[in-house]
């Protein structure tokens, strides 16, 4: 069994009474709000649900509520017998890290990616949803499940920062009427972006620094932006925002963001207008979505970059 149907798999979480609830490492607003929701979510309908993460959380989602129970792999090494390792905005069982090995129980998968790789034992897959957190909010409706302020809160948020508070191509009519229920249902659009894009100094001062790295190829087609080992042991995972600085502008169609790892390996984060970035970042090993993809590539950030370059249409 490999993908599955809204019905079986509710028959799923019907029958399991164990949950281990987790999301991709590198955790950004999509992955944590569908978490804390569909947590809360679950636990109302009588289910015992441990929520694990193989990374630190961001500090800008403290906010919300719920937060302060994720656990670390650490912290769940002698764990009670689990039914379902349910695994949220995940394209791939490596984008877990440690969690998989917490368990044996069977997997399912609720994701919206395109390039997933339908590792779950169950997958159910929406890739004409603009997020996860649309998803849960939508399976919320169609099960006539409660869905409080606070899952409100967080699926707004997760929602809205994996649609660029509504600019991006993926926004549908669908990604709007799924807001519009968490804003009925008590969310708070002007706190949650107020939070989520609010910028301290030494962030600032920083962006600076980084700005100085932009370089345009193809004819300005193209343009790279890069965070250097410094630059990101200041950021740490929240590097949102800067990918956005070249994307906006006007002859650019691909955005790339050169994040170091370490002296050898470099992540990168794909944006584009019209270039199908999912194909571009499938050659390293990485993908995501048509206009929004990533990779992880084995080479210090300057070959990194010639190698994408290379590579491009």
């Amino acid at each position: 069994m490999s993908k599955i149907s809204i019905n079986q798999l509710h028959m799923a979480l019907s029958e399991a009474n164990s949950i281990l609830l987790t999301v991709h490492v590198h955790p950004d607003g999509d992955a944590i709000g569908s978490m804390l929701a569909f947590y809360e979510a679950l636990l109302a309908q009588g289910k015992q649900v441990t929520m694990v993460v193989d990374d630190s959380i961001p500090e800008k989602f403290s906010f919300l509520s719920y937060v302060d129970c994720i656990k670390t792999v650490e912290q769940c090494q002698d764990l009670d017998p689990i039914d379902m390792l349910l695994v949220l905005d995940a394209s791939t069982y490596e984008r877990i890290g440690q969690v998989g090995a917490l368990c044996s129980a069977p997997i399912f998968n609720i994701d919206h990616h395109i390039s997933n790789t339908e590792f779950a034992d169950g997958l159910y897959l929406k890739t004409d949803f603009a997020a996860t957190g649309e998803i849960i909010a939508d399976l919320c409706k169609k099960w006539n499940w409660p869905m409080t302020e606070s899952m409100a809160n967080a699926l707004y948020m997760a929602i809205a920062t994996d649609c660029g508070f509504f600019k991006f191509s993926n926004t549908t009519a669908n990604t709007l009427e799924m807001a519009a229920l968490c804003v009925a249902a008590g969310a708070r659009p002007n706190q949650i972006s107020e939070t989520i894009e609010a910028v301290s100094a030494e962030r600032l001062t920083l962006t600076k620094q980084v700005m100085q790295t932009i370089e345009f190829y193809k004819d300005s087609s193209v343009a790279t932006i890069e965070l250097n080992r410094d630059a990101m042991d200041i950021l740490g995972d929240d590097t949102d925002g800067f990918v956005d600085i070249i994307r906006n502008v006007d002859t650019v169609d691909i955005a790339i963001l050169l994040k170091a790892q370490n002296d050898s390996i470099t992540r990168v984060s794909l944006r584009s207008k019209r270039t199908d970035v999912n194909a571009i970042a499938s050659q390293f090993g990485g993908g995501g979505h048509v206009r929004a993809s990533g990779c992880t590539i084995n080479l210090p950030l300057p070959e990194a970059k010639m190698a994408l370059i290379k590579v491009l249409p």
